[in-house]
């Protein structure tokens, strides 16, 4: 999920920049790419569907079904991967998107102590490793002030949209038993006098 988030906020800096149209159509240009959001589930990235990144399933990257080879479009392709994932093979998969001599932000801690984990392709393709618990909090509270599109047709970042349930705090086991399916994405606890 804070994938998810961080997509947001880089997708409308790239907006900002760049405007809605860039890049979205393949033609050669002088701006850069929009961000590219990889993920599992096709229901959780169109989350993000109006927030200026691409969108592409992580099977996509493959060109196998078994997902052991990655294909010649994406391996070594992106100059900057953000790696969000809290899931070692993710962080795996990160590397391997990174051009060599590109940068790998890391905002999981899952590498420690994971058996298998190699760091070799951060060492063989001379990567930067960036550690980042938080982001540009401005931007993102800048953002979050935002309640309809402003002039220069951002939308306003609505983290309301990931809540997919609410309880009062009485109801606190009833919150937990929702937090623990799959299809939850956050669950609010409301703390006010009922």
């Amino acid at each position: 999920k804070l994938g998810l988030c961080v997509a947001e906020i880089l997708g409308r800096e790239h907006l900002k920049c760049c405007g809605r149209d860039a890049n979205l159509d393949g033609a050669e240009s002088t701006m850069p790419p929009p961000p590219v959001l990889f993920g599992k589930h096709q229901h959780k990235l169109d989350f993000v569907s109006d927030s200026g990144v691409q969108t592409m399933l992580v099977s996509d990257c493959y060109q196998d079904e078994q997902q052991t080879q990655l294909s010649q479009t994406h391996i070594h392709k992106y100059d900057v991967v953000i790696d969000a994932t809290g899931n070692p093979n993710g962080l795996t998969l990160a590397m391997n998107l990174c051009r060599p001599m590109g940068t790998l932000v890391l905002k999981s801690t899952c590498a420690a102590g994971v058996k298998g984990f190699h760091s070799a392709p951060i060492v063989i393709d001379e990567l930067t490793v960036v550690g980042s618990r938080c982001g540009p909090i401005d931007k993102a509270l800048e953002l979050l002030s935002i309640d309809v599109n402003g002039e220069d047709g951002i939308p306003p970042l609505n983290m309301e949209k990931y809540i997919t349930e609410t309880f009062p705090l009485s109801k606190a086991q009833e919150a937990v038993d929702c937090a623990v399916l799959k299809s939850t994405m956050k669950v609010q606890l409301v703390m006010t006098k009922e």
